[in-house]
């Protein structure tokens, strides 16, 4: 027998979940996670190394992220302060992807030009030299 499967329902509101706001100092690992909401989206900023005695650390915070932000899930990873990724923080960025798109949502990195998460198959990986920010663009149009 099929079955259509029904929209997910959201367990909490927005309301529902404590502010959003930096963790309080680097973990014992070197990691720090610093979580806030930009419009409808989730940033998760990563500070430190993303590496075999890290990755449980970032995996716990982003998949309670994926389990606990509103829906339509729209996640950003800015690995633009971590320091060095190796093959374990790889395997965790597409781990991330996997589950982002579980929950039908969107994951966006954004990762310096010679950060190894630009070797993740299938993953949106932006280099932070390429965004223009609202103040870059006011300054520009400022100046003529």
């Amino acid at each position: 027998m099929l079955v259509r499967p029904t929209a997910p329902q959201p367990l909490l509101s927005e309301a529902d979940l404590p502010p959003a706001g930096p963790s309080a100092e680097r973990g014992r690992d070197g990691l720090a996670v610093e979580s806030a909401r930009r419009g409808t989206s989730t940033v998760l900023k990563m500070t430190g190394p993303l590496h075999k005695g890290t990755v449980v650390t970032a995996e716990a915070e982003i998949l309670s992220t994926i389990v606990l932000a509103p829906q339509p899930l729209n996640l950003v990873l800015d690995l633009t302060e971590v320091d060095a990724i190796d093959s374990h923080g790889v395997g965790l960025l597409a781990k991330a992807h996997f589950a982002a798109h579980a929950v039908r949502g969107v994951l966006h990195v954004v990762a310096p030009a010679d950060s190894l998460a630009h070797r993740v198959p299938h993953l949106n990986v932006t280099d932070p030299a390429s965004l223009r920010t609202d103040e870059t663009e006011a300054a520009e149009a400022a100046a003529g």
